[in-house]
């Protein structure tokens, strides 16, 4: 029973430490302006750089980073399990998603996702969010997103067929990500209301572009050949 309760306190702690409102706090600070109701209405990193500026934006995801990280650090300081440690990281990520600090609201909890991942291993984090950096040159960031998130799910699950040739045990990392889907793809799909409010291929357009390029819309290509400049 002990340890149970121990369990729920450092899932709590990890909540807590998730709903930190880093992106609403630094707005506040930088703007005075409330980042729910600038750009696209989430808490994140993001929405900070592209409605505040790029150090305040920084400063967020440095910030959003790091809760992810301590989450972890104090999981493993405190000797629990591996899998405990995934669910306290999934945990920070709805911490994040719907933090109690403002009123259920929140962002994606990709910079928190990271620094979960990198307290599991930072080499791992480096070769999963390589996708997401290609896809990003090329496209958009959300579909590197969601490439990302697939391998880094079958990275870390498969480490256990190279375990002979590496001590790097990534499992927890392949768990956390399969986990953390949910709370990540359901808030790609918020606001809710809009979705509520559409019919029929309307609604199921827009559910498909939320999930998958994260707006409502579809992004141009960002590297575009330039015919006129071949004549």
């Amino acid at each position: 029973m002990a340890d149970w309760l121990n369990v729920i306190i450092i899932l709590f702690i990890s909540y807590i430490l998730g709903s930190i409102p880093f992106s609403y706090l630094i707005t506040k600070i930088f703007a005075k302006k409330n980042i729910f109701e600038l750009g696209w209405k989430k808490s994140s990193s993001s929405n900070v750089v592209k409605n505040v500026g790029k150090l305040p934006g920084l400063i967020s995801f440095l910030l959003d980073v790091g809760k992810g990280f301590l989450t972890i650090y104090l999981a493993q300081k405190l000797g629990f399990a591996s899998m405990v440690q995934v669910f306290c990281g999934v945990t920070a990520i709805v911490g994040h998603n719907w933090s109690i600090f403002v009123g259920g609201r929140g962002g994606r909890g990709l910079a928190t996702l990271i620094g979960v991942l990198t307290a599991f291993s930072p080499i791992f984090t480096a070769i999963a969010i390589i996708p997401c950096i290609f896809f990003t040159l090329i496209w958009t960031a959300s579909i590197g997103t969601i490439i990302s998130l697939i391998f880094g799910v079958f990275l870390g699950l498969a480490s256990p067929s190279i375990g002979n040739l590496s001590p790097l045990n990534w499992q927890p990392a392949g768990y956390f990500i399969l986990f953390s889907l949910v709370p990540i793809f359901i808030k790609r799909l918020s606001p809710w209301q809009e979705i509520f409010q559409s019919k029929g291929n309307q609604k199921i357009k827009l559910i498909k572009n939320r999930l998958l390029f994260d707006q409502d819309g579809v992004p141009a290509l960002r590297l575009k050949i330039n015919k006129e400049k071949k004549k």
